[in-house]
Parts: C-alpha cells; structure tokens; sequence
C-alpha cells in the first residue's frame, strides 16, 4: 500500500509532474490538501469516520448533496473541492481529480485499511 500514517501521499496514478490531490493520516483524522500550494495552501480537515464514507460515496458515483465534502464544478473543467463545516476550498485540474478518483478506486485512499 501506498500509504503510511502521518506522512502525505498521492494516488499512484498521478504524474510525474507532481500536481494532485495530497492525503495525510493523522491518528483519526484526514488531511487534504492540493501539492500546487508547496504546502502552504489550504488544507481540508475531516475524521476518518466521514472520510472513508466519502470515499464510499465517489465510488458510488454520487457525493451527497448534504455531505461532508462538495465536489464542485469547476470553471476550468476540473473541480472544486470544499469542506462544508467551513467552507475550506481547494482547486483541481481535470487530470489530477481523474488520477485521485483512480486511486480511490483502487482503495489507496481508505483510512480504515491504512491504519489497521
């Protein structure tokens, strides 16, 4: 697995450039943020709990419309991802949503399987 707790990492579908949604594991806690800030952007803060039913939901297809995270359109054809409780707000492009959305599917993502 990709992933390890308390360190950022990306899906293993993003390119080499870089650019992409960026997720780190903090004890029950979810961080995201976008790897276009060099770490000195925004980042979305959420429990596990509400994150891998998130994730659920993405492979599902449908976010809910009164969940925890938007997935908003985008003026540029990508999307906007904005935390509900505070309406924290990051920007993505097409192509790195696509490659996160791939590793979602491919379970890279998941909180609860990460930590056990």
């Amino acid at each position: 697995m990709p992933n390890t707790p308390s360190a950022w990492f990306k899906s293993s579908f993003s390119t080499a450039s870089g650019d992409c949604v960026e997720v780190r594991f903090d004890g029950d806690v979810v961080l995201v943020r976008d790897t276009k800030d060099r770490g000195s952007g925004p980042v979305i803060t959420l429990d596990a709990v509400r994150w891998d039913g998130f994730l659920g939901q993405l492979r599902a297809g449908s976010v809910d419309a009164d969940g925890v995270l938007a997935v908003l359109p985008a003026p540029s054809g990508g999307v906007i991802l904005r935390a509900r409780h505070d309406g924290t707000a990051l920007r993505y492009t097409r192509g790195e949503w696509e490659m996160f959305l791939r590793g979602v599917r491919a379970g890279e993502f998941t909180h609860s399987a990460a930590v056990a």
